[in-house]
């Protein structure tokens, strides 16, 4: 993994260790083997300076999500927020870095995470959000984040 000092001046860098169950250990540990290195989330505020989240698994957080093999950090940022949310955006610049720590018990796997500035083409949803494989319940432009938002405190910094 790149040293998080790697990322430069302005970018934000953190390590962050969250405790998962089994179930989504596994899953995310299969997928690293497999090569993912990144996950990426964009940031998107509208006209309003509403933000972009989805809800999914009880929490609110930022759209995003995985970058496939070959792909890069950026088309993986569009792909996931048109997936998740019907929006089109553009891609601004990078936030945040965080190097991801899931554990679960003894085990541990590790991913960075970058969290990107993205401006929308439009503010219009989807009605059905996410992919068939996906928990995304629904998708919502909110002016303040919810008390039960996936790294509050990283995107109070960073807005």
């Amino acid at each position: 993994m790149p040293s998080l000092n790697a990322f430069g001046d302005g970018v934000y860098t953190r390590r962050v260790t969250r405790a998962v169950d089994a179930t989504t250990f596994d899953a995310v540990r299969t997928r690293v083997e497999a090569g993912l290195e990144w996950g990426v989330g964009a940031l998107a505020e509208d006209d309003d300076g509403r933000a972009l989240l989805v809800y999914e698994d009880d929490i609110w957080k930022l759209p995003g999500g995985g970058v496939e093999p070959a792909e890069t950090r950026e088309a993986a940022l569009v792909r996931e927020v048109r997936e998740e949310t019907g929006v089109e955006v553009g891609v601004d610049e990078l936030l945040a870095v965080s190097e991801v720590t899931l554990v679960d018990g003894a085990r541990e796997t590790e991913f960075h995470f970058g969290t990107y500035r993205a401006t929308p083409e439009s503010t219009d949803l989807a009605s059905n959000p996410g992919l068939a494989d996906e928990d995304i319940e629904r998708v919502a432009w909110k002016r303040d984040l919810p008390e039960n938002c996936l790294d509050g405190d990283l995107l109070r910094r960073v807005r």
